[in-house]
């Protein structure tokens, strides 16, 4: 089937550039043979903004694909919208009507056929789908065809037990399939919630640093505190010993030497844990960094690049 035949059809009406887009690229992929991602962008430019051509277009590339039975209800489905156009509608077609009439009559004897029942005694309400699409009361034990390859069949009874049955089927085949409710149940899949991201909390080096000031600063008002002490001891030897013409026995030139050093190490001490106080209370009162809360991203994807067609 040429390109041009294919793409051929009426520009698109109202839906903008997303059908259009769908289109080209599924089209692309259709040509390149890579029908697993062509086919579903031709369904969906076709859901976006149905037209004929685009129809058309998603049967041939199933039918390439193998899937035969989507394709013969494709074809049939262009079929029924083409004898409701109108004479200048159907010019437009330019003869897919008789491609797709000679499709699906080529594809009618090769398509599967799958009939599904319920065993006798099954408890009523027991809800049946076939490839995640339900079987009503109506539909079960009728053959329908379906594509070639293995069809997952799920019987779910009222309890919520859930029983699965796979069948594959090549072309031309057709099953007949009674569920099985004796066997081995399928656990009924559980809804997980997804935990609202929180707060991780965040260390803050300014609050360490502000505990470590402050136990600078307290050692540093022990050491001043102890050294004043011994100063003030020194203080009462030299009285005691010195005379007020600066003679002093040994002890009073002891005491006046330590109390000299000693002093030193007050004024220092106090300083010192004076300092580190105020830096502690200065640190303590700074803002902390902000909690860090997991935040979901979106990873851009690369847009559709394919055949730029008219459809």
């Amino acid at each position: 089937m040429g390109i041009a035949l294919l793409a051929g059809a009426p520009a698109a009406r109202g839906q903008g550039s997303t059908a259009q887009t769908q289109f080209d690229y599924g089209l692309a992929e259709m040509e390149a043979g890579r029908f697993a991602s062509g086919c579903p962008a031709l369904a969906e430019s076709y859901r976006i903004d149905p037209h004929p051509g685009v129809l058309f277009t998603l049967a041939e590339c199933e039918n390439k694909w193998g899937k035969i039975a989507s394709a013969f209800t494709h074809y049939e489905a262009y079929i029924d919208l083409f004898a409701h156009m109108s004479d200048e509608q159907k010019a437009h077609q330019r003869g897919r009507d008789r491609i797709a009439a000679a499709q699906r009559d080529a594809l009618r004897p090769l398509l599967p056929q799958l009939a599904i029942a319920l065993p006798a005694g099954a408890p009523a309400g027991t809800a049946v789908t076939r490839d995640g699409d339900p079987l009503g009361a109506p539909s079960l034990g009728v053959a329908f065809p379906v594509d070639p390859g293995e069809h997952v069949i799920v019987a779910k009874t009222p309890d919520g037990v859930r029983h699965e049955t796979r069948v594959t089927l090549e072309r031309g085949q057709r099953r007949n399939v009674v569920l099985d409710l004796s066997a081995t149940p399928i656990p009924t899949p559980t809804t997980t919630t997804t935990a609202t991201p929180t707060a991780t909390p965040t260390p803050n080096p300014v609050r360490t640093w502000a505990w470590i000031a402050g136990g600078i600063g307290l050692a540093g008002i022990a050491v001043g505190s102890i050294a004043g002490a011994v100063v003030m001891s020194d203080a009462s030897t030299i009285h005691s010993q010195c005379q007020s013409d600066q003679s002093c026995t040994s002890s009073g030139l002891s005491a006046a030497s330590q109390s000299r050093t000693f002093g030193v190490i007050s004024d220092v001490g106090f300083a010192v844990g004076g300092a580190g106080l105020v830096t502690s209370l200065v640190l303590f009162l700074l803002p902390g960094p902000k909690p860090v809360v997991p935040v979901a991203s979106a990873q851009p994807h690369g847009g559709f690049v394919g055949l730029r067609a008219t459809w």
